[in-house]
């Protein structure tokens, strides 16, 4: 397992999802400029939804590894634009 941190910079809640092997998902409701830590496998899928008038929208589409926690820093790619 890895820890990884997704932050939410953006004005609307958006669905974190998580899912790797062995039965392994993790949703959350991250709300506007929260933080959400979080362990996955290391081969873990991660998908980003918007929340929307119409629903939910699928944003991104990323390895849960693109987020992983590295010196106790947060990367630059856990920052939603």
């Amino acid at each position: 397992m890895i820890e990884c941190v997704y932050r939410n910079n953006t004005n609307k809640m958006v669905i974190v999802k998580c899912i790797g092997e062995s039965h392994f998902y993790l949703e959350k409701v991250v709300m506007p400029k929260e933080m959400f830590w979080f362990e996955a496998p290391q081969e873990a899928r991660l998908e980003l939804w918007l929340m929307s008038p119409q629903g939910q929208m699928l944003d991104v589409r990323a390895y849960a590894a693109d987020y992983a926690m590295d010196n106790d820093q947060v990367p630059e790619s856990a920052m939603a634009s």
